[in-house]
């Protein structure tokens, strides 16, 4: 069932970019769709906690987690995803999703450089199977690259970085905290700090959406955000961080297709090629820890 919950929360997640890029298409920029989304989506957490009886009170939480809990969201979805929703201006967003994939082999390098710890050749081939994917994801070597490409691909590779912190984190946190009491708290604090940004940066009250825009928005926030984010939690929860990223592997495919049937975009025999050697990376090194 964890698994089910992870893959079913991945799918959801996966269609975040079509979403962001038809508010785009509407003239709305990426700071007003982040942090919308973001101080939206708190109302929606602390629903789903409520009614499922798993918020509870946050004084039984100790200091250190509810700080570890806030500082997760904050790096992944206050940091992460404002460069990842600029990102989704300058790529497409079949490519941004695969990027986002590298997470795995970017803890297997932090566990190199901060424990020392010599890697296996099955690690080996997998993180150069993981970035010979993004190479070709990425086209690298193309004629036809752009500076705006690379720029992107740079931004959803930071967003990248932040998952690996955010999954790392939850999957203690959230045997301790619950997943519904983890995900309120981190998202709570991402919202506020997006909220904060937002109003330095533009201002709330030049705030202005039509009625499409506002129905697009809330189906980001509920359909692309919310429930798989809950979904993908209560998984990590029951599975662990391990099985839970790789069931999450269905995203990029997920996106692909949805891509490529709403938004019309299409990848290269080397992007598609490329799509593969990265979810071959993360299955290598994910399913090597649960022997």
């Amino acid at each position: 069932m964890g698994t089910l919950l992870v893959v079913t929360g991945s799918v959801l997640l996966a269609s975040k970019g079509i979403f962001a890029k038809a508010l785009y298409a509407r003239g709305l920029e990426f700071e007003t769709v982040v942090a919308l989304r973001s101080v939206l989506a708190i109302p929606g957490f602390l629903l789903i906690a409520a009614l499922l009886g798993g918020l509870g009170p946050l004084r039984d939480c100790s200091r250190r987690d509810l700080t570890l809990a806030a500082l997760a969201g904050l790096v992944c979805y206050y940091l992460g995803a404002g460069v990842n929703f600029y990102a989704l201006t300058l790529i497409d967003a079949s490519v941004e999703r695969a990027l986002l994939f590298s997470y795995p082999a970017l803890v297997v390098i932090a566990g190199w450089l901060l424990h020392g710890s010599r890697p296996s050749a099955a690690v080996v081939v997998a993180v150069i199977a993981t970035y010979l994917g993004i190479v070709l994801v990425v086209e690298l070597f193309s004629p036809d690259l752009t500076r705006q490409t690379l720029i992107g691909a740079a931004w959803v590779l930071v967003c990248s970085a932040t998952i690996a912190f955010y999954f790392m984190i939850s999957a203690s946190l959230t045997r301790r905290m619950g997943s519904a009491r983890f995900t309120v708290v981190a998202m709570s604090a991402a919202g506020t700090g997006l909220a904060a940004h937002y109003q330095a940066a533009i201002g709330w009250q030049s705030l202005a959406l039509d009625q499409s825009s506002w129905l697009l928005m809330m189906a980001l926030v509920a359909l692309a955000t919310v429930l798989p984010l809950y979904l993908v939690a209560e998984g990590v929860r029951r599975v662990g961080a391990q099985r839970g990223a790789v069931a999450s592997t269905v995203g990029p495919p997920a996106t692909a297709i949805m891509a490529i049937v709403l938004l019309g975009e299409s990848l290269s025999v080397g992007q598609l090629i490329g799509m593969l050697l990265i979810i071959g990376g993360i299955l290598l090194l994910e399913l090597r820890h649960m022997r």
